[in-house]
């Protein structure tokens, strides 16, 4: 479980976007964080992935302090966390496919008979043409589910997703939902943030097999949103 205790975030421009904010994400959970533009949802999944920190506050991982953990235990958790961050990037030396093989690379998993399935995944998401081109040979929205691929291929026990509809067609945002729900049922807990409501509408039909959480970051505040399913 993933718990947030009075946690405030001003930014070094002094616009405050966490004001003494109480959180929790239960494990196994899957959670849709929706904001305005600069509410400060980039913020928030960064301080949950401890690459950022707060001004006042903790994020609890387990009920241990996340912030006090050792770089060795930090390190650890980071490698437990799927990440899907607007400014991330592919490796513009290796193919579509090496890429989304990568973290499987660097965490001493990978064996010959995972491309199988990593093939398999790349023709579910439309990329099956593009396993072998390099990334700038792809359209935006492309880049956004390689990238997206790549964080998902291991199966994190945390994903964590920042607006990653963006620069989507409404078949691939549909097709990345149902990539999540099934990431979701094997058991990983999925964190997403929005900023538009036609995104949630594109999941359609998906949102019946999840039992998704929703809350709104406003004014620094986290909020429960009912009835969204």
């Amino acid at each position: 479980m993933i718990q947030l205790f009075h946690l405030t975030k001003v930014h070094a421009s002094g616009v405050q976007v966490l004001d003494n904010a109480f959180f929790s994400v239960p494990a196994g959970a899957f959670m849709v964080v929706a904001g305005e533009n600069r509410a400060g949802k980039s913020t928030l999944l960064k301080l949950l992935a401890g690459e950022d920190k707060p001004t006042s506050g903790t994020v609890r991982i387990d009920q241990k302090d996340i912030y006090s953990l050792s770089s060795r235990d930090k390190q650890k958790w980071l490698s437990e966390v799927g990440f899907i961050f607007p400014d991330l990037k592919l490796f513009a030396d290796k193919t579509v496919e090496e890429n989304i093989l990568f973290p499987l690379r660097v965490r001493g998993s990978f064996a010959e008979d995972q491309k199988i399935p990593v093939a398999k995944l790349l023709e579910r998401a439309g990329l099956q043409a593009q396993a072998a081109h390099k990334p700038s040979d792809l359209s935006s929205g492309e880049l956004k589910m390689a990238i997206a691929l790549r964080a998902m291929v291991f199966k994190p026990r945390l994903l964590l997703a920042d607006d990653p509809f963006l620069g989507m067609d409404p078949k691939s945002a549909l097709t990345l939902w149902r990539l999540f729900a099934e990431l979701h049922k094997s058991g990983t807990t999925v964190l997403i943030s929005l900023q538009r409501t036609q995104d949630l509408a594109a999941a359609g039909e998906t949102l019946r097999e999840i039992s998704l959480t929703m809350v709104q970051l406003q004014d620094g505040k986290l909020t429960p949103i009912e009835g969204i399913a």
